[in-house]
Formats: structure tokens, sequence, C-alpha cells
């Protein structure tokens, strides 16, 4: 049974059709860099790449590595906007729409006048 079977298509480094590394929101890295990790802007793991020396650290240090590389990730993620923010983004966007749609229904009222 292959362990990455369903997951090679997920990896950037093995799909040309990958987006741009823009995708990547947050990325981090152990044992100085021989472990990175990428997650994409909704905080999933996006792509493992392993420099090939990794396999000169034994299993405790390997496992230390990927630790300190997806906390990095998870630890560089962009903070998602908070709750005021969002209903203030809305209802400006309401706002702004209701405004718009006024604008329609005060025109068709004196086009309806003129008649």
């Amino acid at each position: 049974m292959d362990a990455t079977q369903g997951y090679d298509q997920h990896a950037r480094s093995t799909d040309e059709a990958a987006p741009s590394p823009d995708y990547i929101a947050s990325a981090g890295e152990g044992a100085d860099g021989l472990v990175r990790i990428e997650l994409d802007g909704a905080g999933r793991l996006w792509d493992v790449v392993l420099d090939p020396r990794v396999t000169d650290l034994n299993a405790d240090e390997l496992r230390t590595a990927l630790f300190d590389a997806i906390t990095e990730a998870q630890d560089g993620m962009p903070a998602p906007p908070s709750y005021e923010d969002t209903v203030a983004d809305v209802s400006t966007a309401a706002e702004r729409r209701f405004a718009e749609i006024s604008g329609v229904l005060h025109d068709l009222a004196r086009r309806a006048v003129r008649r």
C-alpha cells in the first residue's frame, strides 16, 4: 500500500499545473531547512519538501524537525478577519447595494411620472 496515495496530486513539487507559489500561505522549516512544510490559504497541508540529507537524521531528529516545521508554518498563517470586521464589511456592501437599488427605483419612478 502506498502511504502517499491520493496526496501526490496536491503536492506542489509533483504537480506542474499547481497554483503559483503565491498560493502558499505559510511555510515552516525544521532541521536547518532539511524539512519544509507548506500550508495553503485554508491552513491545509500543501507540500512536504525533504532535502535528501534528511536521511542523515535519526527518527527523533526527524520527528522534531517535522514538528518544528509544522509549528512554524501554523504560527505563520495570517490571522482570519475578526467577526466584527466581517460584519462591518458585509454591512458596508449591503448598504452600497441598497443605495444602488434605491437609485434605480428612483429613476424608474421618475420615468413613470413623465409618461
